[in-house]
């Protein structure tokens, strides 16, 4: 009877936990979205226009819908990355670097040179050699934090900005065709991109990415990597509890490293699909910024790879309502870092609610010690 006590009183616990998330989650969201009504009230000579813009273009169209799944998708793959990494408490920030090298790598160069006109081919090895790409890059510095000391969260940084530079000189050096100012060869002859199907719908064209299906797959796998296996548990014992997973007999260097490997083959994987979902050549000479947009889904999912794909439903509608917002009013589309921003920093704020949460608390302990008081009275 005890144990079946102590067992239901950790269960409501939990359920205190979850629905002081869910509370704060909503509360923050709600903050920011009222931040940027407010700001685009202040700022817009169309205000109710705009609003209408911001918070409902995207579901008013079939080209806004396209372009709300076409930013969302390469946020799962980073969020989803980022989320594996932060598990096993290793702050490797190089997905920036690992995206842009493995849409580089994996998606254009495979396509050109090894699978020339075989797209089935070029999207299958496009994703596995983007993938190995990716993991290559965000394994420099977990190597060298295991070898040298080396602080992973600066190094990771640098790779970011060494894969760039070193991307732009191969390109501009060795594989730019003369014809661009600044792109490769076209892999596809139909100037149509492979990883697409569009289909048409009155005067509009609905785009099915299959870099979606891609993502949502990689959402699976993650959440069951991390939740339903062996490694999973140990990697996110070494996330939790360092010391202590070093103690029980776990390899939390060797857990470190695999969690990063892991993390940047998933990024490497995504900045292929992106390249071939978008594009008909490599044209990248800048970073995407998706690798920081996967610590922003990281900190929306909590390190859970099953919210991923609803944070960045969610991230990405916002960005496709500010930019047609802005297209249309001129509204600056960079309001929504704003918004961004307040949210993360409420999410991430501990003090936020700490009160209500303590209220939480007491009331479910008053609770489960009436119905404990009504089961001693009735027997």
């Amino acid at each position: 009877m005890r144990n079946h006590r102590t067992r239901r009183v950790t269960l409501a616990n939990l359920s205190v936990q979850s629905r002081h998330q869910v509370l704060r989650m909503t509360l923050s969201i709600a903050i920011g979205l009222a931040l940027a009504t407010v700001l685009i009230v202040s700022t817009s000579e169309r205000p109710f226009t705009s609003l209408n813009y911001f918070f409902f273009a995207p579901v008013q169209s079939v080209s806004y819908l396209n372009f709300w799944i076409q930013k969302a998708v390469p946020l799962m793959f980073t969020g989803v990355a980022v989320c594996i990494m932060f598990s096993a408490n290793q702050f490797n920030l190089a997905m920036e670097g690992s995206f842009l090298m493995g849409g580089f790598i994996g998606g254009a160069l495979t396509n050109i040179y090894l699978f020339p006109g075989n797209h089935i081919l070029g999207i299958i090895f496009g994703c596995i050699i983007g993938g190995l790409v990716g993991a290559i890059v965000t394994s420099i510095p977990a190597i060298l934090q295991k070898l040298f000391n080396a602080s992973v969260m600066v190094t990771s940084l640098m790779m970011n900005y060494i894969c760039l530079w070193y991307s732009c000189y191969l390109l501009f050096s060795v594989f730019k065709d003369p014809k661009t100012s600044k792109g490769t060869y076209s892999w596809t002859d139909s100037a149509k991109e492979i990883m697409v199907t569009k289909i048409k719908i009155g005067n509009d064209k609905l785009y099915i990415f299959y870099s979606l299906f891609v993502a949502l797959a990689v959402v699976l796998f993650a959440w069951f990597l991390l939740y339903r296996t062996k490694f999973g548990f140990k990697l996110r014992t070494v996330g939790q509890n360092g010391h202590f997973a070093k103690y029980v007999g776990i390899s939390v260097s060797g857990i470190a490293i695999l969690s990063q490997v892991i993390g940047g083959f998933i990024g490497g994987m995504g900045g292929a699909c992106e390249i071939m979902s978008l594009y008909t050549n490599y044209r990248w000479v800048e970073l995407t910024g998706y690798g920081w947009d996967g610590v922003t889904m990281a900190v929306f999912a909590k390190n859970n790879p099953r919210n991923v794909p609803i944070a960045a439903l969610f991230i990405s509608y916002l960005r496709a309502g500010a930019y047609v917002m802005s297209i249309k009013t001129g509204i600056q589309v960079d309001m929504t870092k704003i918004v961004e921003g307040v949210i993360i920093l409420f999410l991430l704020a501990e003090k936020f609610l700490s009160g209500t949460y303590r209220k939480m608390i007491i009331k479910e302990a008053e609770r489960e010690k009436a119905l404990q008081m009504a089961e001693q009275g009735g027997e």
